[in-house]
């Protein structure tokens, strides 16, 4: 069976998310720079870049060395459509499994945003995604992840919502896993012909606690947590979860 993210994110995957858009993107970017000050000319891997919505705020933002790694086709000729647009020729597009990143010591900083980690059903394989990124940084590097709350996903989840979306009607069912670690989400979109498409994600929710046990086992020191990009503290009730981990420096690894 072909799993899930292998084909839910092609072109019409970005209609289902349409107030993720560019002013969006540029308040993460504000955000992250609040955050963790990454250098603007230093590599920066930005790990699911999706349609490059975050590459395009940070190429804007003066970063100067950006690379954006996905496994969507689909996805990453819109991304490539959008930073032609505003002449950000030089960013680099990589199309790879985030299980299998080709790059070793190459980056300052890497991000994970829009819950982009958690899509494998085997925990294992979320674990190999840490540790190549952990080889992906340079020492001293700055890993940052922001996913899903699961505190407040459990708290809050909606089973079921219809939307109307331009000539689009979605109907969406969550629901959560037997043991409340995944959470899965079936849209079924009929557009104005009638034609029905289903798209369907499931993503692990991981606590603030087991993602510092993966990164710390993968290599990362001074894993801090936060309930936003934007630095606030985190708690049950947080928006997100967002880690924040660097990779030790040879100092550090003796």
């Amino acid at each position: 069976m072909i799993p899930w993210y292998e084909h839910a994110f092609g072109r019409e995957y970005l209609t289902l998310y349409p107030h993720r858009d560019d002013a969006e993107a540029e308040r993460d970017v504000r955000s992250i720079i609040d955050l963790i000050a990454p250098d603007k000319d230093e590599p920066l891997l930005d790990l699911g870049c999706g349609a490059g919505r975050h590459l395009v705020a940070l190429h804007r933002s003066g970063f100067t060395q950006l690379v954006g790694i996905d496994l969507s086709a689909d996805l990453l000729a819109v991304a490539r459509e959008r930073l032609d647009e505003i002449g950000a020729d030089g960013v680099q597009l990589v199309r790879s499994d985030m299980r299998a990143i080709p790059y070793v010591a190459r980056f300052a900083t890497v991000v994970s945003l829009f819950t982009s980690f958690g899509y494998f059903t085997d925990t294992g394989d979320d674990g190999r995604v840490l540790s190549g990124v952990n080889r992906a940084l340079k020492s001293g590097g700055t890993f940052l992840i922001d996913t899903l709350n699961r505190d407040r996903v459990i708290a809050n989840l909606v089973p079921r919502e219809d939307k109307t979306l331009q000539d689009r009607v979605l109907h969406i069912n969550r629901r959560l896993s037997a043991d409340h670690t995944r959470v899965e989400k079936e849209t079924r979109v009929i557009d104005e012909a009638g034609t029905e498409h289903v798209f369907r994600e499931s993503v692990r929710m991981y606590t603030a606690i087991e993602l510092e046990k993966m990164l710390r086992e993968s290599g990362f020191e001074e894993v801090r947590e936060y309930g936003s990009l934007r630095g606030e503290s985190h708690r049950a009730d947080s928006e997100r979860l967002v880690i924040v981990a660097k990779k030790g420096t040879p100092t550090d690894l003796v």
